[in-house]
């Protein structure tokens, strides 16, 4: 700094001059002209008239203006010598170019090495550096496929899809404005402290998104959204909803909160139902510290395809009459439980299977036991329903005639030294209709005495007791049939008359409906037909489903259906409440003691079922009703049979199957008003009116269509209920339209209700 403070001074001092040769020189002084150096005046020329000439000629004054002294030519002054550079500022100059050009290298060597890493990043290591980008940005996004809808026989929905609110917290935003206690007094003022630890558990998580499960009315939505609490916000979730209740709802399932199934065909069929999901990239960029999704435009849906519509056997009329039979069934004899299985004999189709307990599969069930499928995942020993099995086994092997009689003891048989065998009745000798119709044990073993251990077991085992059916449910009970080598004596005999094994009702039904189709055995199946998103048919159970399995001659099934019909029509018959006016009906009782796990048999516990084929000249229903434990009467004649009866006249008339006569049966409406319950909630009304006589035209009767507009799925499908019209739903969200203007329709007209996403 010193040394510029002292090249300044010189400057100053000596001129600029100083900086071309670095060494002072003396001032010059001016120079003074002589009067002999003037121009001569006499060569001059004479001078162009002044402007004060010009002026004064013209009268503005006489005084000319003095003429301004010419330049001195640079070129006549004397050149002031070269200075000599400083020494000092050489050397400055020399080292500001040296760093500069030192600087100016640093800084192209720099651009060069960026240059070159740009390039090896843009263009040699391109796909390494793409590939860590995407696994940080781009991620993997499932697009869910919408699940198929169920629906029964006639295309009525029973499990469809809708939209739920849910409430969707984010605990680190709620504690980031120190909200916890608002959020924790809000949402307890909603739900109430029964939910105060789940929602404290939530709360406390260190997420950024979490989802309340718990459920929301339009009344609690509202609140939510006027609270507009920081972290908190309504999401709409897929929900799956039956519109009908607790109908068929062993057989529907449900599904799980990821919306898989975990019940019924829910879970048997869950990989038709749950179509194809995708999977398509995103970008996840935070915003509030929630990853939002960010799709990428125009990226392929990689298959994405909806659910598969299933058609079921099921028909929801035939359904809700046997569940409010079932219904009068417990209330009468508050049994353990219950099942109720109706079977269309040429087909092996399930018209319809209920149980008792249920559930409602909309809401939670509070005990694991209203799930269980008893009617197919619940084994049991038949009882005396395998009486029937028996005598077909020995007509078909030949080993008995028809018209062949035995002699019962009189009631009781000491057949080993250690057992006796006994019969509620006291009998000498019957022939085998006898034996059936009063059900007789001891004879019974006498007829299986004629097979022998092994073709007992072999003509048991025809009859698929012992196998799995594939009836599209899960969890279906196999029962157990234990290998005949192992049978002791009195164990073969207990066998034949239907203990000593155990079988679930659906085995029992399907078995006895193999002799109601003369002697041919069908699978039974819940499945009808499965649609892809297009309505192409994927599978049918009339083509694709397994062919039918002769068992026995068509000659010795329709002799043991007419040896059953003394069962229900004869004075000595063990089922007379089973009968149906203007029916005949073959049908066997069954009065079987629960087994003791422990060992041996209770003494006041027992398994009392009606099982029957009507009408028995060509059976069109095949009716199973099986009661465990029931209170204050355990006869399968006085628990069972009367179900059977009642529903059996119901469903006839339904199907409109004439009777002996011609003629539809007509129950007894007023009675089934005080016996039975109310309809179950959800089904049609109109389908529980009184059948029309063979004849008459049905009178029609319209009804009010509702405006739709608005309308979730659930309360759209609530209204058409009300309004007796079937609705067909179209997309999901609120109701946008519908095909039919409201106002007066015919009763059971279909109307498409188109719905759009908020």
């Amino acid at each position: 700094m010193s040394k510029v403070r002292r090249n300044i001074d010189l400057i100053a001092k000596h001129g600029l001059g100083l900086l071309r040769k670095g060494k002072p020189v003396k001032p010059v002084k001016p120079v003074k002209l002589e009067a002999s150096d003037a121009p001569d005046s006499s060569s001059a020329k004479p001078a162009p008239p002044t402007k004060a000439g010009w002026f004064a000629s013209r009268g503005r004054g006489d005084a000319p203006r003095a003429r301004r002294p010419r330049m001195p030519d640079l070129s006549e002054l004397p050149q002031l010598p070269q200075l000599p550079q400083l020494p000092e500022m050489a050397s400055d100059i020399r080292s500001i170019r040296r760093r500069s050009a030192i600087v100016g290298g640093l800084v192209i060597a720099g651009l060069l090495g960026m240059g070159w890493r740009s390039w090896t990043i843009a263009v040699e290591h391109h796909a390494e550096y793409a590939a860590q980008g995407n696994r940080q940005q781009l991620r993997t996004y499932t697009l869910a496929a919408s699940r198929g809808n169920v629906v029964d026989r006639n295309h009525i929905s029973l499990a469809v899809n809708d939209r739920l609110e849910r409430i969707v917290m984010n605990p680190r935003l709620i504690r980031a404005y120190d909200k916890q206690d608002k959020v924790l007094e809000f949402l307890l003022s909603m739900f109430g402290p029964e939910h105060a630890d789940y929602i404290v558990s939530e709360l406390e998580r260190d997420k950024a998104y979490r989802k309340l499960r718990l459920p929301l009315d339009e009344d609690k939505v509202a609140a939510v959204r006027a609270a507009k609490l920081p972290g908190i916000r309504l999401e709409q979730d897929p929900h799956r909803v039956y519109p009908r209740g607790s109908l068929a709802a062993h057989v529907l399932g449900r599904v799980n909160a990821q919306g898989q199934g975990n019940l019924g065909v829910e879970l048997g069929l869950n990989n038709d139902l749950a179509g194809r999901a995708a999977s398509s990239p995103a970008y996840y960029a935070a915003f509030g510290g929630v990853g939002h999704k960010l799709l990428v435009d125009g990226h392929p849906d990689h298959g994405i395809s909806r659910g598969h519509t299933v058609v079921l056997t099921i028909d929801s009329a035939i359904q809700a009459m046997a569940e409010q039979e079932i219904d009068t069934l417990v209330r009468n004899w508050h049994p353990v439980g219950a099942s109720v299985i109706v079977l269309d004999p040429a087909s092996g189709e399930i018209l319809a299977l209920a149980n008792r307990p249920t559930f409602d599969p909309n809401h939670p069930v509070a005990s694991t036991s209203q799930t269980v499928n008893l009617a197919v995942q619940h084994a049991y020993e038949p009882g005396s329903t395998l009486k029937a099995i028996t005598v077909a086994a020995a007509l078909e092997q030949g080993t008995i005639r028809a018209d062949q009689t035995f002699f019962c003891e009189e009631g009781r048989w000491q057949y080993t030294p250690r057992h006796a065998i006994r019969d509620t009745k006291s009998k000498g000798w019957l022939d085998v209709t006898e034996i059936l119709a009063v059900s007789s044990n001891i004879c019974t073993t006498k007829i299986y005495e004629t097979l022998g251990k092994e073709s007992l077991y072999r003509w048991i085992r025809r009859f698929h007791f012992g196998d799995r059916p594939d009836v599209q449910l899960p969890a279906v009970s196999p029962g157990m049939v234990a290998d005949w080598r192992k049978w002791s004596d009195i164990q073969a005999a207990n066998v034949s008359f239907g203990q000593g094994m155990s079988a679930s009702p659906l085995q029992v039904a399907a078995a006895f409906a193999a002799l109601a189709n003369g002697g041919v055995y069908r699978a039974p199946t819940i499945v009808s037909q499965v649609f892809d998103a297009n309505n192409e048919v994927v599978w049918d159970h009339e083509v694709d489903g397994v062919e039918g399995e002769r068992i026995v001659r068509k000659a010795t099934a329709d002799t043991v259906l007419e040896m059953l019909t003394a069962v229900v029509e004869t004075r000595e018959g063990t089922g007379k409440k089973a009968k149906i006016e203007g029916y005949e009906v073959a049908g066997k009782t069954s009065t079987a003691q629960k087994a003791n796990p422990e060992g041996g048999y209770f003494e006041d516990q027992y398994y009392a079922s009606f099982i029957g084929a009507v009408p028995a000249n060509g059976p069109r229903l095949v009716i199973l009703v099986s009661v465990d434990n029931p209170e204050g009467g355990h006869y399968g004649n006085e628990v069972a049979a009367p179900t059977f009866a009642r529903l059996g006249a119901r469903v006839l008339a339904y199907m409109g199957v004439p009777g002996k006569d011609g003629k539809l049966p007509v129950p007894d409406a007023i009675a089934l008003a005080e016996d039975a319950p109310a309809l179950v909630e959800g089904f049609i009304p109109d389908l529980d009116v009184q059948p029309a006589l063979p004849g008459r035209r049905p009178v029609e009767f319209t009804t009010g269509l509702p405006d739709f507009t608005g309308l979730t799925l659930t309360q759209a499908l609530a209204e058409a209920e009300k309004a007796h019209v079937e609705l067909q739903a179209s997309g999901t969200g609120l109701a946008v339209g519908q095909s039919v203007a409201p106002g007066p329709v015919q009763a059971g007209a279909e109307v498409i209700v188109h719905f759009q996403p908020l």
